[in-house]
């Protein structure tokens, strides 16, 4: 029973608003949007356009690399690879590799 008098309490009052959907109170000291200061300069209130943009990543760093499957058992090194062949009447045949590679 309390478990679900909490989840309903949760439920009613919600999560928060974040900062950035708060009302804005303005400063009572401050100029008005819109209006011109003792200066004379207009006061314009707002967000940057792309504040909330994310900057472009980097090409170079977030590249695909290739997948290679390779693994060492002791001294056996093992992988595996995936090749296109050719065939004696011109079509292509793909292929599974498996190398192990033992020193000596």
């Amino acid at each position: 029973m309390r478990l679900a008098m909490m989840m309903t309490v949760q439920a009613i009052a919600g999560p928060p608003l974040p900062a950035e959907l708060r009302p804005v109170r303005p400063t009572p000291a401050a100029t008005p949007c819109n209006q011109p200061d003792a200066a004379g300069d207009i006061v314009v209130c707002g967000r940057a356009a792309g504040g909330n943009r994310l900057e472009r990543l980097d090409p170079a760093r977030y590249a695909e690399r290739p997948i290679r499957a390779r693994t060492t058992i002791g001294k056996v090194a093992a992988s595996a690879a995936a090749e296109q062949g050719g065939l004696p009447d011109g079509r292509s045949a793909p292929r599974a590799m498996l190398r192990f590679r033992l020193p000596f």
